[in-house]
């Protein structure tokens, strides 16, 4: 069974890290996050800061998307598998709002992440431990 914890890329190799107050960011796939910037899902997979620990363990710090002036936790959502890998779904979720059905994705253009409203190839991820 997969541990959902260590490095998120996008189908095109950007990498998800975490900046200052948990907040998600998108880098180049060159990137070398240090230890204490990597991800894991937690026992209710919600994306969170790795603190080493697997699943249900420990209480990590859920991870914050800032997007159009609204704060969002993600969600991970097992959604696929190719070429020997799981696909997974960034569901971004306003703190105590219902599942939204959008994805997190990467407009590769801008450099940015974007919230769609379907599960496209930008929307795709793998974890990479």
């Amino acid at each position: 069974m997969p541990s959902h914890s260590g490095l998120f890329t996008s189908f095109t190799g950007r990498v998800l890290a975490i900046e200052d107050e948990n907040r998600l960011s998108l880098h180049s796939n060159d990137y070398q996050p240090s230890p204490g910037n990597k991800l894991r899902a937690n026992g209710e997979f919600w994306l969170c800061r790795d603190d080493g620990l697997i699943g249900k363990f420990g209480n990590p710090d859920k991870v914050v998307f800032l997007y159009d002036n609204c704060v969002y936790n993600i969600w991970v959502e097992t959604r696929g598998y190719s070429d020997g890998a799981l696909e997974y779904g960034l569901i971004p979720i306003v703190p105590g709002g219902d599942y939204s059905n959008r994805f997190l994705a990467v407009n590769d253009q801008t450099g940015q992440l974007e919230i769609a409203s379907e599960w496209k190839q930008e929307a795709k991820f793998r974890c990479v431990e």
